[in-house]
């Protein structure tokens, strides 16, 4: 395995365990500070950070398997970027930040979609099949 892809996993692996994390603090620590929409937000935060953590690890073991593919470690940087804006401007709103910060949810929401998009054209275009 690359470097590129166990860095990748490594990042997964580490999001993974701060959505653990960041879910219990909301429930045991924000819960009765929050609003039951702000609740929501921070959930769906650490939902989609969990998906797309995953995402990151099962598309750098497709990369090693199939690749090496540049549009899979392009859809790797994109996940983290977008996992980083989305998710990360609603940690910092609920927790008290500016609420203009949640404005830039949007760009990484985009970004995850623009990933998921890599994945497939990289999938397409992959020519190694063992």
């Amino acid at each position: 395995m690359n470097t590129i892809d166990k860095t990748f996993i490594v990042i997964g692996a580490l999001l993974l365990s701060t959505a653990a994390m960041l879910s219990a603090y909301g429930f045991h620590g924000l819960a009765p500070t929050l609003t039951e929409a702000d609740r929501l937000a921070w959930r769906w935060a650490v939902q989609m950070q969990t998906y797309h953590a995953l995402a990151l690890i099962l598309v750098s073991l497709l990369n090693d398997r199939f690749g090496p593919s540049k549009l899979w470690v392009l859809a790797c940087s994109v996940f983290v970027f977008g996992m980083v804006v989305f998710c990360g401007s609603i940690y910092v709103t609920k927790l008290g930040g500016p609420e203009s910060f949640g404005e830039i949810a949007p760009i990484g929401g985009s970004s995850i979609m623009a990933a998921w998009l890599l994945v497939a054209l990289g999938a397409l275009l992959t020519k190694r099949s063992n």
